[in-house]
This record gives structure tokens, sequence and C-alpha cells, in this order.
């Protein structure tokens, strides 16, 4: 599998490393503890992944989904994202969020039917609308 600067981060909080974008370059917290093959792996994608640690998301692991979702700013952050190597379906964008909230306001959603939502944007290659 080739890698992307989204695959790095996954692999980064996989291994219990937090990235952050300093003034000085990337941090990596706790240093100590990330392996020098990944060190190479860091240095390689730095540019790309302080570009994406300046954008406005977090990337969370759901239990409930059993995946990786991306929750971010807008359009824009979601463009750069897919560009980054996140799958399109996995990206919320606050105007999703904001949509979904409302009806879990409502009525709120069961585990079931938010895989379900969430299974249906995959398949359909769907957005949620306002």
């Amino acid at each position: 599998m080739t890698k992307t600067p989204i695959s790095v981060l996954k692999e980064a909080a996989a291994s219990g490393l937090r990235l952050e974008a300093q003034p000085h370059g990337l941090h990596v917290n706790p240093g100590e503890d990330c392996p020098p093959a990944f060190e190479e792996t860091l240095r390689a994608y730095k540019p790309q992944l302080l570009a994406l640690l300046h954008l406005p998301f977090v990337m969370v692991y759901s239990q409930i989904l059993e995946e990786t979702v991306f929750f971010c700013e807008d359009e824009k952050t979601r463009n750069a994202l897919v560009e980054a190597g996140a799958s399109q379906w996995s990206i919320y964008t606050k105007a999703e969020l904001r949509t979904l909230v409302a009806q879990n306001r409502v009525k709120p959603f069961t585990d079931a039917e938010l895989s379900k939502v969430h299974e249906l944007k995959r398949t359909l290659n769907a957005r949620i609308a306002e």
C-alpha cells in the first residue's frame, strides 16, 4: 500500500504518537517512543504533514463505526483531506455535522442508525444535506 499523509497520521495515532505543527517544524510527542523507521517516514512526509496540521479538522477513531472519521471546518479543508488520502465518505463537514446534531436533538440516533447513515454515505458516495 502506498502511504499518504493521512495514512502517516493514522499510523502515528495507532502508535500512540501525537504530531504537532510548531514554528520550528514538526514535533512528535512522545518523541522517545518514535521508532527510527517511522522517523524516516515522518521526514519524507514532513511538508505534507505540516500543511495538514495547519488545517481546521480533527481525526477520530469511532468505535461505533469501527473506522477513522474526520470532522472539518469547510469544503476547502474537506478537499485538502481528500487530496491527502482521506476517503471522501469518511469526512464530515461542519454543515453536515450541524444537520446530524439537529436531527439527533429531535430523535437521538441509535448506534445502528448512525452506522446506517455512515454506510449510506459511503455506498451512495453521498453528502448530508442541510
